[in-house]
């Protein structure tokens, strides 16, 4: 009974506070066909995006049709020391994942000017213990790019959700 009631009180307290779930991003057929254009062609980040679109419900662009263009304007990992120790050797790093895009419809005409988001992550280096350092990176950059990837979905979801 007291783990009933518990769960009424937090449920209660839960829609009080103005708490709901996120709704799925559905991309607006008005859009027409959608198409990715990144400045590396072979850029993981822009496959990812193309799936997630694909989930959202973006129809695949078609060559020689018209189609709205999403442009991954550059992508670029930066790493810089954060901290050394008194021997000056490095002891955290700073990696930083940027990403510029912007969103076009089939007709030219932007629908999402050109963004910014840029986001990191710190690490610990031990210079006894480097073997595991580069793997630790990579880790971190594909959690980089996974986190990218939702961030710039939030920003299209906003820009293409109809304007109550």
């Amino acid at each position: 009974m007291r783990r009933v009631l518990i769960a009424i009180v937090l449920s209660t307290t839960l829609v009080a506070c103005g708490f709901h779930p996120r709704q799925q991003m559905l991309v607006p057929a008005s859009l027409g066909p959608l198409q990715i254009v990144a400045s590396d062609p072979y850029s993981p980040l822009a496959d990812d995006l193309a799936q997630a679109l694909g989930r959202a419900g973006a129809q695949p662009a078609v060559a020689g049709q018209p189609a709205a263009t999403l442009k991954i304007l550059s992508e670029s990992f930066s790493t810089n020391p954060l901290s050394v120790d008194q021997f000056a050797r490095v002891r955290e790093y700073v990696i930083r994942y940027r990403v510029e895009f912007a969103l076009t419809d089939s007709a030219g005409a932007l629908v999402l000017d050109k963004r910014v988001v840029e986001l990191s992550r710190e690490y610990s280096y031990d210079a006894n213990a480097s073997a595991g350092s580069p793997a630790e990176q990579e880790l971190l950059q594909r959690e980089l790019r996974r986190d990218m990837e939702a961030a710039i979905l939030r920003r299209l979801d906003l820009a293409l959700r109809p304007k109550p």
